[in-house]
C-alpha cells in the first residue's frame, strides 16, 4: 500500500495520516499482546485467495504483516480459541484506522479506542 519508511511519502498530508494509523495500530497490537493474545493477520484484500500469517506473539511479525493492503482483519486467539477479530481500514482519516471490532473484545478495546478519540480531535 505505502511505502514502509514514511519518509518516502511525499504527500505530507499522506504521511501525517500514515503515521497516525501506524501509532494506533502498534498501540493495538501491543495492548493485544500484553494481555497475553495470540495474533493472525488476514492479508485478504491483498491476496486471492486470503492470506494469514501464522499465528503469533512476536510483535515484529505482525506489524510486518499490516498495512500491506488498504485493510486488514487482525484476529486475536487466547489459549487456543477464537476470542475475536479487529478490521482495520487504512486510507480514511487515520484516527478511524479501527473500522469494526468483535465485540468480545470491546472492554479490552477501550484504551486503544480512547487513544483513537485522542486524534480525531486534532485531525
Amino acid at each position: 500500500m505505502y511505502p514502509k519508511n514514511v519518509k518516502d511519502i511525499e504527500d505530507p498530508t499522506v504521511r501525517a495520516r500514515v503515521i497516525m494509523e501506524r501509532k494506533i495500530v502498534t498501540k493495538l497490537i501491543d495492548n493485544a499482546l500484553a494481555a497475553g493474545y495470540t495474533l493472525r493477520v488476514d492479508q485478504g484484500a491483498c491476496n486471492d485467495p486470503e492470506e494469514y500469517t501464522d499465528p503469533t506473539t512476536d510483535r515484529a511479525t505482525v506489524i510486518d504483516a499490516i498495512m500491506e493492503c488498504d485493510e486488514d482483519r487482525l484476529f486475536y486467539e487466547k489459549d487456543g480459541y477464537n476470542a475475536g477479530w479487529v478490521f482495520l481500514v487504512y486510507g480514511n482519516d487515520g484516527w478511524d484506522v479501527i473500522c469494526d471490532y468483535s465485540i468480545f473484545l470491546e472492554d479490552h478495546l477501550k484504551p486503544v479506542l480512547d487513544y483513537c478519540e485522542v486524534f480525531e480531535g486534532a485531525a
